[in-house]
């Protein structure tokens, strides 16, 4: 299979993934097609990386950040919560097939292969779950501090009256 092909069937599953995953989840309606198109975004983001050379853990760690960036914003545009999109869009990154190598290597005794295996699953998890959080605060620090700007220079303005 082509490498456009390639591609365009991992786009085509992470979309759908992240649909699929936000109607479980019972999303608001109007939040599932822009968290689905998020994830597909993310996980694009991830294997293009992968393709530039960047190291497993860094793609990851960036298209996390990527995809809680565009969340964040997403969420102000919207006036709703991140979370609603972020647990949605996450779910392409996350690293079942290094799961199921671990437990496949567990079920055939293999327990140095598991153990590799598991390590790289939880780095990974480690990853997602550091640049979501990094995001986060981040986000939040920046907004807290344009409020209190915004606060000051409404207290320092000329009273009318």
């Amino acid at each position: 299979m082509s490498l456009v092909k390639t591609l365009l069937v991992a786009a085509l599953g992470a979309f759908g993934g992240t649909l699929g995953y936000a109607f479980i989840l019972n999303a608001p309606k109007k939040t599932i097609l822009p968290a689905s198109f998020i994830g597909l975004f993310g996980y694009m983001a991830y294997v293009l990386l992968g393709m530039a050379g960047v190291g497993t853990m860094s793609a990851y760690f960036l298209s996390t950040v990527l995809v809680s960036v565009v969340c964040e914003i997403e969420a102000r545009v919207m006036r709703m919560p991140s979370t609603i999109f972020l647990l949605s869009a996450l779910v392409p990154l996350v690293p079942g097939y290094n799961f199921y190598l671990a437990m496949l290597a567990l079920v055939e005794d293999r327990g140095a292969a598991a153990a590799r295996e598991g390590l790289v699953a939880v780095q990974i998890v480690a990853a997602i779950a550091i640049g979501a959080a990094v995001t986060s605060v981040c986000f939040r620090a920046f907004v807290t501090s344009r409020q209190k700007g915004k606060q000051e220079k409404l207290s320092r303005a000329p009273k009318e009256g």
